[in-house]
């Protein structure tokens, strides 16, 4: 009996390819060493460099576990999708009716849901388009995708995305990290502290800021709403954390004010920016509370969830609760770093100032409102109906408990490269905001895989990973951030100057520069699409990540 031939591809990216011949006498039980699923996956490892390839797929999303699978499968020509622990990619040809399992009906699925894609001058790959089409097409109830110009590949949903679904919540659209988001905190320090040298010895003095905070207690009340009349505290276990930035891409930065188009000193100063300002802008979420709910909700392998049903109402309940704790979280990394940042005389040096024995938050100039998944009203002649807008790795334009337009977001790169200034914009062009689904990039997005830019940066800086935390050597990395040379649309040297707390060397690698996209082609591709303006730009001075304490 002849040998049959088949084509072994990557799930996650599916243009890799490699034939393969499997003899007539290889088993069909994946068990055996010798079996079709040990050849498949060995040739996986060596064509197509998958490491840590673990399952198989053919085309339609049907994995293959048993002999019987096996047998039914191993035709000419067929192609088998190896996996490396990841679902199957693509559009299955087995979803079935039972709302249980997490499937849709066929008849809510929305196989022409119209999909926006910003990104003209930002680079975008082709697996998370698929990501985004397949989502879109296959979850029931989406009537409307985003892909902003950050957008990048996830496990299974892309990262950049916005989708907009009527009628079901789909959990994983929003990911474990609830309420992530970002806040500028305006300070008293001058750019002469901070500049040179001085952002040096503030990243040595940048410590205590890890481990949990003061007492429950304390944390209780400091998790209190404004009125005093109710507790964002997701208990003591989650609260421990409460306070602290977390791993990933979060981060805590000192910033100088480059470039700002905010000066009016007479309205609302308070919430402006203004050049020459250093503030603080903090990136964090919900720590490991929203990885737990999301852990809670899908333990069953359900991904969607009917809005009429009860759990609907639960999720919303403790999404929103995670929201809370995420706003609060930021708010009090913003007062620890404070805490120790303030200068009190022109002799001050950083570490000296003594905690408040009453803290109160600095005011801020303008916060990511958090809420990833937000019921929103349909803008329509037509009498209104209740939509749900999942965001993962994008931010709203609006405030989410009033629904007014926020007047600036950040828009940052990675380390050492600049923060924009956003303000979103609501044009007849863009259907008063709808294009957008009222959201916008929540950041340059990864060029890279976590695991290739460790792979990249630690070969390019092979033995030298403490040159890339120090400012003096940032600024001279070579590269462009806009393609000029490193020169702002002024001619301003926009380059680095950012020393870098980070004792983790795998995040040295995985948040390097070179991993993220060029932030200025993605503000450009927002500005041209006219959904937002920009209004300036900040340098990071000291980027906090984590300290080993």
């Amino acid at each position: 009996m002849p040998a049959t031939r088949v084509t072994v591809a990557s799930n996650a990216k599916q243009s890799q390819k490699a034939p393969l011949l499997v003899p007539s006498s290889t088993s069909f039980d994946p068990t055996s060493h010798v079996s079709a699923r040990s050849l498949v996956i060995k040739t996986a490892q060596s064509k197509l460099r998958l490491k840590k390839a673990s399952r198989v797929f053919i085309s339609g999303g049907k994995e293959l576990t048993t002999d019987d699978d096996w047998k039914a499968a191993l035709k000419d020509d067929v192609l088998l999708l190896v996996s490396a622990g990841e679902d199957y990619v693509g559009s299955r040809s087995d979803e079935n009716s039972n709302p249980q399992s997490g499937n849709a009906p066929a008849a809510e699925t929305n196989l022409d849901c119209p999909i926006e894609i910003l990104a003209e001058k930002a680079f975008i790959d082709d697996l998370s388009i698929k990501q985004l089409e397949t989502t879109a097409r296959t979850l029931p109830g989406i009537v409307h995708a985003v892909a902003q110009p950050d957008l990048h590949p996830g496990t299974k949903f892309p990262i950049g995305a916005v989708f907009v679904s009527k009628g079901w919540i789909h959990p994983p659209l929003i990911g474990g990290d609830i309420g992530c988001g970002m806040a500028w905190y305006k300070t008293t320090l001058t750019r002469s502290n901070v500049e040179g040298d001085k952002g040096r010895k503030i990243a040595e003095k940048l410590r205590g800021l890890e481990g949990p905070w003061r007492t429950q207690q304390d944390r209780e009340v400091w998790l209190q709403d404004d009125a005093g009349c109710a507790s964002y505290s997701a208990g003591e276990e989650w609260d421990a954390s409460l306070g602290t930035i977390g791993a990933g891409n979060h981060f805590a930065e000192i910033q100088v004010v480059e470039e700002s188009s905010q000066q009016d000193d007479s309205t609302d100063s308070q919430h402006q920016l203004h050049e020459g300002e250093v503030v603080l802008l903090v990136h964090s979420g919900s720590r490991g509370y929203g990885g737990d709910i999301l852990k809670r909700y899908t333990a069953d392998g359900k991904t969607s969830i009917q809005e009429d049903e009860p759990l609907a109402a639960q999720y919303l309940a403790e999404h929103d609760l995670a929201c809370n704790w995420a706003s609060r979280n930021r708010d009090l990394i913003a007062l620890r770093f404070l805490a120790c940042l303030e200068p009190s005389d022109e002799t001050w040096e950083p570490g000296t100032n003594a905690p408040s024995p009453t803290p109160t938050p600095r005011y801020m100039a303008q916060q990511r409102l958090p809420h990833p998944l937000a019921p929103s009203p349909t803008p329509s002649p037509t009498p209104q109906s209740t939509v749900y807008i999942h965001r993962k790795g994008a931010a709203p334009t609006t405030n989410p408990h009033t629904n007014h337009p926020l007047p600036i977001l950040p828009l940052p790169g990675s380390r050492a490269t600049p923060t924009l200034i956003l303000h979103p914009t609501f044009p007849p062009s863009t259907s008063f905001g709808l294009t957008n689904a009222l959201s916008l990039a929540h950041g340059a997005g990864r060029a890279m895989s976590r695991a290739k830019a460790a792979g990249y940066v630690e070969g390019k800086y092979k033995g030298r990973a403490e040159d890339l935390l120090r400012g003096d050597f940032v600024g001279r990395r070579g590269g462009s951030i806009n393609g000029d040379g490193g020169k702002g649309e002024g001619g301003e040297d926009i380059h680095g100057g950012t020393w870098v707390v980070c004792e983790d060397k795998q995040l040295v690698w995985e948040e390097a520069g070179e991993a993220y996209k060029d932030v200025w082609a993605v503000g450009e591709d927002l500005v041209r699409r006219e959904v937002a303006e920009r209004w300036g730009w900040c340098r990071g001075r000291v980027s906090y990540k984590v300290r080993r304490e």
